[in-house]
């Protein structure tokens, strides 16, 4: 809003800076289009807001060998965070595409699971499970401080050390509640695993479907070709089991399942982070 002018009665209807109210005549009216001295225009420029974008420079999408570049762009008044990306893949399309949810783990700086809208009524090779959730994982983001580690190796350690491993698949978005772990996997000493998968929240409806995983199913996974799962026989999937690590030590698995051939059109890969935990 432009301040009112005030007019002095029966002499001028200008306002005028006379030399003691200067400072307060030009704070007056710098919005007015001329400023104290005449002649000149107010000065309108402003400062562009700062770019909160973040590069993911060796992210993990499905159906990709090698790392892909992905710029985050977190949220900004009305606006939802999103993702850019220049290649396209299985489950984010190129271009720019909103997050719909996201999952960070706060002890792991440089990474972060990003959900766009999608399916997300299946955990991993298990389907029908979480109804009408559309939260769907898309990809790994990973910054330049990660990168691919032995994924063989890490998983030798994991089954000698027995320790749990946390899924976060589809940002551990549930029906009802808040998000919460999609799964809780524990590396046996063989080499295979156990793998609770949580259908719903515990408090609402809620069941754990068990899986167990033989230890030369855990070695295909490992392999470059990976498993043929044919867990689901409408939704073959070609799975892989990869690990990455930072400068810190820290590891994390990615699990990813490709649409086996054969597999319907309409069939879907997923992609999931594990993350060590109790």
């Amino acid at each position: 809003m432009r301040p009112g002018l005030v007019s002095r009665p029966a002499k001028s209807k200008r306002m005028r800076c006379t030399t003691t109210a200067w400072a307060a005549c030009c704070l007056a009216i710098a919005a007015l289009p001329v400023a104290c001295g005449g002649g000149g225009s107010a000065d309108t420029t402003s400062t562009p807001p700062a770019d909160m974008s973040t590069i993911y420079a060796r992210s993990v999408v499905l159906g990709a060998s090698s790392p892909q570049s992905i710029v985050y762009r977190p949220p900004s008044g009305a606006s939802q965070a999103t993702v850019t990306t220049t290649s396209a893949s299985a489950l984010l399309p190129i271009g720019t595409t909103p997050v719909l949810a996201e999952h960070l783990e706060s002890q792991l700086p440089g990474l972060r699971v990003v959900c766009i809208s999608g399916f997300g009524e299946t955990i991993n090779v298990v389907a029908h499970v979480n109804p009408g959730v559309i939260a769907e994982s898309a990809a790994v983001l990973l910054d330049s401080g990660w990168s691919a580690t032995d994924a063989g190796d890490t998983w030798s350690a994991a089954a000698a050390s027995g320790g749990a491993w946390i899924g976060w698949e589809n940002c551990g978005v549930k029906p009802e509640g808040l998000p919460s772990r999609s799964s809780r996997l524990v590396a046996t000493t063989a080499g295979g695993y156990v793998e609770d998968i949580f259908d719903g929240n515990p408090g609402t409806t809620f069941q754990v479907i068990r899986r167990t995983v033989a230890p030369s199913d855990v070695a295909a996974m490992l392999s470059p070709a990976g498993l043929l799962a044919l867990d689901d026989l409408e939704r073959p999937l070609q799975v892989t089991l990869r690990a990455y690590a930072d400068g810190a030590g820290h590891r994390v698995l990615v699990q990813s399942g490709v649409p086996a051939v054969g597999a319907a059109s309409s069939a879907r890969g997923f992609i999931a982070l594990y993350v060590p935990g109790p």
